[in-house]
């Protein structure tokens, strides 16, 4: 099973790819899960479509060979 960290990367691109960048307002201190959400797809800033797609593969073949 992948780590917490992993999910978010995944999530992250995968919001990303789908969704493009991240512009809603962060969730407020009663949301830690919707907190640590938003910040890591607002991490990757101005990643492309194609980028994040990518990245999610990349990341989807470094965690299955573990």
């Amino acid at each position: 099973r992948p780590s917490y960290e992993e999910m978010l990367r995944f999530y992250s691109y995968y919001k990303q790819a789908t969704a493009g960048r991240c512009q809603g307002p962060r969730p407020g201190f009663w949301d830690p899960i919707g907190r640590y959400k938003w910040d890591a797809w607002h991490s990757l800033g101005g990643m492309s479509k194609e980028e994040a797609m990518a990245a999610y593969v990349a990341e989807m073949k470094k965690v299955a060979q573990k």
